[in-house]
């Protein structure tokens, strides 16, 4: 198990991120869009939980581009629900 750490100069603060939890928080967003891609007006949702899988990447320290499952989804549901979802419309940088 691998901890990352984020150290906060202004507020003097650090913040523990459990990789094994991030992976299962990734796994469960994954699973939503797989269970509500057929459901009409959810939209919205979709494009939120992809840019929830995005940041749990970017937390794990994975680039966008390079995740091919999200690039898989990302054409199923475009095909499906007739949108131009693109990996660069989610890549995260701070």
């Amino acid at each position: 198990m691998e901890v990352f750490f984020y150290f906060s100069n202004k507020f003097n603060k650090c913040v523990v991120i459990e990789e094994n939890i991030i992976k299962g928080r990734l796994k469960q967003f994954y699973k939503i869009i797989n269970e509500t891609i057929d459901e009409p007006d959810l939209d919205t949702m979709i494009f939120a939980t992809f840019h929830n899988i995005a940041f749990g990447d970017y937390l794990l320290g994975k680039e966008v581009k390079d995740n091919k499952r999200l690039n898989s989804l990302l054409d199923v549901v475009n095909q499906k629900r007739k949108t131009d979802y693109q990996l660069s419309d989610f890549h995260i940088r701070f």
